[in-house]
């Protein structure tokens, strides 16, 4: 004899991409994260393959460039002055590469894939 409880429900899942999955994540992406999955999720092929395309356009771009300079913020919060400066210098070489990432982003997203 079955034990008590629903077998089935007319509840459809909210997601194209299937089946979801808990995740931890800190708690100031948590906005960002949902948007970015949403984004994808709202470009999932739904044919059987189920393959996630690359996002194109401003939506990355922005996403991007916001984390970027969330980050930059957060360094800036969180820096300690010593003898050689008060502030945060981003035009230091220590920050060449995020710098050089940044405007790639800014003007040729296209040649990351």
């Amino acid at each position: 004899m079955p034990k008590g409880g629903r077998k089935s429900t007319t509840w459809n899942a909210g997601w194209n991409g299937g089946k979801t999955k808990l995740i931890r994540v800190p708690i100031v992406l948590e906005h960002d994260i949902l948007d970015y999955a949403r984004a994808v999720d709202s470009k999932l092929i739904t044919d059987k393959s189920r393959q996630i395309p690359m996002l194109k356009g401003d939506f990355l771009q922005e996403f991007t460039l916001g984390l970027i300079d969330r980050y930059i913020e957060l360094k800036r919060h969180n820096y300690h002055p010593n003898q050689n400066s008060r502030k945060l210098d981003t035009s230091t070489r220590a920050w060449d590469e995020l710098r050089k990432f940044q405007k790639l982003i800014q003007q040729s997203p296209e040649l990351l894939g």
